[in-house]
Formats: C-alpha cells, structure tokens, sequence
C-alpha cells in the first residue's frame, strides 16, 4: 500500500468522523452509533477480503518483472558496498602486488590479476585455500567487483561468510536467509514480490562467494562440503575460501578447480614498503629493508610474506615518529604477527593520515588509542562475528530494559495522566492512574522480544503477526478505554478503546525492510528505525486528536467537570484536540520505542558505556574504525577486516 493510498484513506476516516460528529449533534447519540456500527462493519469486511487476497497472493511466485527489478537493485547494492570497501582496503595497491596463485597439484600458475578475469569471463566452481592473511577475502572482493563490471552479467555475485551456516541447514534455504539479512530490501513483497531470492537463486541469477570456512566449527567443515555438494547442481558456480590446513583436513569439493595463493617474497615485500613508505621517513625502515633483502631475512620475512601483514606494517609504522626497526629485536614470527596486530589497533587511531575516502559531511573523530583497543577488544567478544547494532543488548541484563521501561513509563505517563485528569480537576487520581498504567507497561513490556530494525510502510495483515498486533491493539484499548470510560462513561470508553485499540495494532503492523534508496548500511538502518517510532506517534497524535476534539466539542467536555471555561464549542474542541493529541503521540511512541531495536540499542549504549565497555557514541565509533580499516562494512553489519585481528583484540580483553 503506497503512502499516497494510506493519506487517502486517513483523510476519509477524518471525513467519516466529522459526519457522524454532526449527525450525534443534530439527530441525537442513537443515530449516530447506528452509524457507527454500519460503517464499522463494513470496514471490518473490506479488512477480511483484503487479508484473503493476500493470503491467496503469497502463493504466487515473483513475476519476472519483480525478478528483473530485485537483481538490478541487489547489483547497485553489492557494487556499491565492495567498491568503498576495496577502497579501504587499498585493493588497487594490492592488485600491483605480484601475488600469484598455483593450483593444488601445481599443474597451472599465474597472477592473481589473471586468475579474476578468467573467472570473471567464465564463472566456475572456485576453491580459494592459503595461510591466514594471504588475500583469500581481499581476492573474494576483487571477484566479486568483476563480475559486476561485465556488461549485462547473468550473475550477481553476493559475498557471504559461510561461517554463519549450520550444515544441518538446508544449503539454499541459508542463503535465502542469509542474503535478506544482508540485503532486506529483497523482502519488500509489493516492489520485489514475495518469493524473489528464491526465484533469483533457483534461475542462477545469484553467485555465492562464500568466505571463511575455515572459521566454521571443525566438526561441522566436512558436512558443510558434502551438504553443499548434495545440495548445488553440478558444475554450479560458486566461491569458496579456506585456509589450506583446514581445508586439506576436510575434503573437497565436487568439480571444483582448488587454487592456493603463494606466500609473498622477501624481496616483494621489501619492494612493496619502498613504494608506499613516506619519503621523509624512509630511512626509518633501512634496517627492516636490508634484512629483507639478505639472504635470510629471519622472523620479520616470515611474517611479512603476506598483503595481510604488509598492509599492517605499513598502518602501524605510518607515524614518522615510531621505529619499524623494533620488529627485528622480536624473537619469532608469531612474536613479529602479534606486535603488528596489537600495534595496529593503537596506532591507526592515533595517527591520521589524510584520507581521499574520508567523507565530506561528518569528520572523524578523536579517540583515545587505548580506549579504543579496548572498546574493540569486548566488541570481538561480545560479537564473535557480524556486529549488529540491534543484537548488542544481548550482553545487557534483561533486568535493565524492565527497569529503565517502568522509569521511564512511569514517569511519562504519570505527568500525561496528571495533565489529562487536571483538566477536569482530579489531578492526583490522573498521577495515581498515569503511574499505575505506565508501570505496569513498562514490566510487560521489558519481556516482549527485541525485533530487527524495520521501516513504517503500511501494508496488509500477516497471519503470523496476527498475535502481536492483538496484543498492542488490546493496550491502546484498554489505557484508551479506561481513561475516557472514567471520565465519560462506559460507553464511551467502550467505543474509544476500540479505535485506539485499531491505532496501535495498525502501527504494529505497518512494518517493511528497508528500500534500496541509499546503500544499506548500519546508520541507515538505524535511522528507518527511528523514523518508524516517529511515524507511531504521528499516527497516534492523529487518532488522539480526532478522539480529542470529538469528546471535547460534540460530546462536550464543559459538562463533564472540565476546569476551563470555555462557552464556545469550537475552542473546547480544539482544547481537546491539543490534549489528544499530546496523549496519543506520546503514548504510542512510547510503546513502540520500548519495543523497537533503536530504543534498546539507545539503553544498551547507555548501559554498556556507563560500565566502560564501549563509548557513549558507539556507532560514530564503529563508523570511525571503518574508516580507519580496523572494521568493514557488509550491509547493515560491521565486521573485523581480518579474523586474526578479532582473535587478537578478544584474546588481550
């Protein structure tokens, strides 16, 4: 349903509320609520047929023009994210690294440069194996950014850690799941259609590049190679990388071509510090260069045989005020790969080298090296993976969301209660009722689940979700209710409740995955989230102040004890309006924020700040530390660039 459609159909219930406002001042309450029931009916039978014909809908697949649609968004999308991240990483520099790459039983070499555009020309089943660091992620990216320069591609390579995957899983329905986590616009039914990455994946339109199977549980390695060969046609294209022990340990790959990537030189490395090293500080690295250069260049040539611990060296020692010389007093290579990652995670937030990446509207901050290795270090912990803004209340007691929802409700809802009730002189009994009400939401509420970020988009009643927006719909009833009952009647209580009642299950359920208007990214994931709690308590200021002007200027709200002495109905409506709708923005906006991912992030930053684990401002934080190349950007997640600078960080912390 379009917002154009929604505005309409707000506009007519406005309309329909004024006509009976009218017809109960002029013919009388009798009349009107015949009315009422009439039109209420009618509406209640439009809703069923609408809800059965999107029941009879979802048995529909895609059409080929929502196919059509959904690949060419989900392209811009993958470009878009792996063209800034290939940046970060200085791929370009890399790409002139002469890495070079054999296959398993050494028959064929060559570059890595011609390795991507063979593939690129004739997409195949692909086994990536070598050492950690070795550009087994970086090569996945260079792929997957050719594929998408070829004009029309027939595949749209989707980047995906296979780490997440639990072989007991059915191997497409994971990468179904898998690609709507990473890309929920594909959830969009009305644009997309309801069945679009399955389609997309069963018409081969979607090319896996599948990274990390080496992070998988040892026990599970060798059933995630059998599964995805019993699960994938034969000769199906994918992408697959591993580090060559675990890969070796495990198996293979049915019909697939294994390639290892070749450990750097001595003297490549030492070429490479030579080109990208600052020439006023150049003469700092002449002695690491000439033990590079000798004949045996020891535990500091072991450790830099890779882009990994080329790239980190160089961030490390980019300040013209440290000494890469001190790599050679270590006394082995773990010793040398460990100094380089612990260096890198203080030394790339102290210094700051002018970036053409950097972006134009918000500059990065200053943070505390120290702090930062150690905000970085319980973020590996806390995450062991993706981290998810939304799923960082996990390491918050529930306790504090209860808490901090029967604060703030109680607070909130005695000073609306007071406000309200004062109106008609009986301000204690609206604190008393405004406190009783919100603390008692506020413990309800801390036990309903925390869900995923979401967009306010209206759209038709899902069976599944049926039991939530009841359940929401019952709590504007029955507060709605309850405080017009008391100061109008039964009956009036009856009939507001139900409308405030339609209110919240409707908010409940104008939910929707974020559109591709922009790259989907954390902040903007976070920022349709906030707008969704803001788009409830419009919804609920509108219903509050029709249901406000309808009590104040038709029932009347003079004869009902009200303080105020107004004669003229007009102002006594427009007082109620004012009041309604305070009321119902307020009221609805807090339910849905206690409720929403954004407003438990907000209490888990607060949370895990005031106890040192992460800064106040997280996301600029997290924004900043990819910028710098500690963490990269896949979607709505951040990652570790590298799964041993994860394991690294988690191990010091």
């Amino acid at each position: 349903m379009s917002r154009r459609a929604v505005l309409g159909r707000v506009a007519l219930w406005a309309v329909l509320a004024m006509g009976l406002a009218v017809m109960w001042g002029r013919y009388g309450a009798a009349t009107a609520t015949t009315l009422l029931t009439i039109i209420s009916g009618g509406a209640a039978l439009a809703q069923l047929v609408t809800a059965l014909r999107w029941r009879s809908a979802q048995d529909e697949s895609s059409t080929s023009e929502q196919l059509d649609r959904a690949v060419e968004a989900l392209a811009w999308e993958v470009r878009t994210q792996w063209e800034a991240e290939a940046g970060r990483r200085l791929l370009d520099e890399a790409d002139g690294l002469p890495l070079r790459w054999e296959t398993k039983n050494g028959s064929a070499a060559g570059a890595l440069a011609e390795l991507v555009g063979s593939y690129a020309d004739a997409p195949r089943r692909l086994v990536v194996i070598g050492e950690p660091g070795s550009g087994k992620t970086g090569l996945c990216v260079l792929v997957t950014l050719e594929l998408l320069r070829r004009p029309s591609p027939s595949r749209t390579p989707v980047l995906l850690q296979i780490s997440s995957w639990n072989p007991s899983e059915d191997f497409h329905s994971w990468l179904i799941r898998s690609v709507l986590e990473f890309y929920p616009f594909l959830g969009n039914e009305a644009r997309y259609g309801a069945t679009a990455v399955r389609d997309l994946l069963a018409q081969h339109r979607i090319l896996p590049v599948l990274d990390g199977l080496d992070e998988m549980a040892e026990d599970r390695r060798a059933v995630a190679l059998r599964t995805i060969g019993l699960d994938r046609r034969s000769g199906e294209p994918l992408v697959l990388t591993s580090r060559t022990a675990e890969f070796e340990a495990t198996g293979i790959v049915r019909d697939a071509l294994v390639v290892k990537l070749l450990p750097l030189t001595a003297d490549t490395a030492a070429e490479y510090l030579l080109d990208v090293a600052p020439s006023a500080g150049l003469d700092r690295w002449d002695p690491v260069l000439a033990r590079l250069t000798e004949g045996d260049g020891g535990p500091v040539a072991e450790a830099l045989r890779t882009p990994l611990m080329l790239y980190l060296a160089r961030a490390a020692y980019a300040d013209p005020g440290t000494t890469p010389a001190e790599l050679l007093d270590l006394p082995d290579t773990r010793r040398v790969e460990e100094h380089l990652l612990d260096t890198f995670a203080v030394q790339v937030f102290a210094y700051r080298p002018p970036s053409p990446l950097a972006s134009t509207t918000r500059p990065s901050r200053q943070w505390d090296p120290a702090k930062a290795e150690r905000w970085l270090g319980a973020l590996a912990r806390m995450t062991e993976g993706d981290i998810a803004w939304w799923r960082l209340y996990r390491a918050v007691p529930k306790a504090v969301f209860i808490g901090t929802g029967m604060l703030i409700g109680g607070s909130a809802c005695t000073l609306l209660g007071w406000l309200m009730f004062g109106l008609f002189g009986r301000p204690v009994l609206g604190a008393l009722l405004g406190l009783a009400v919100g603390l008692t939401g506020g413990l309800a509420l801390g036990f309903v689940p925390t869900e995923a970020p979401r967009r306010f988009v209206p759209r038709v009643l899902r069976r599944s979700e049926l039991t939530r927006d009841l359940g929401f719909g019952l709590i504007g009833a029955v507060v709605g209710g309850l405080v017009v009952g008391i100061l109008y009647g039964g009956g009036f209580g009856i009939a507001i409740g139900l409308v405030f009642g339609v209110a919240f299950g409707m908010v409940r359920r104008f939910t929707e995955p974020t559109e591709p208007r922009e790259a989907v990214t954390p902040a903007s994931v976070l920022r349709s989230d906030r707008f969704a709690v803001l788009y409830a308590a419009g919804l609920g200021g509108l219903v509050g102040a029709l249901v406000g002007a309808f009590m104040g200027g038709v029932v009347g709200a003079v004869t009902r004890g009200l303080v105020i002495r107004i004669d003229n109905p007009v102002l006594v409506g427009l007082l109620g309006a004012a009041v309604g709708a305070l009321l119902g923005a307020f009221g609805l906006a807090l339910i849905v924020q206690s409720t929403s991912a954004s407003g438990r992030s907000t209490t888990t930053r607060a949370w895990l700040a005031l106890r040192g684990v992460t800064p106040l401002r997280l996301m600029t934080f997290l924004d900043d530390a990819r910028r710098l190349g500690v963490l990269r950007q896949v979607g709505p997640y951040y990652q570790f660039r590298h799964a041993l600078l994860r394991d690294r960080l988690a191990r010091r912390h």
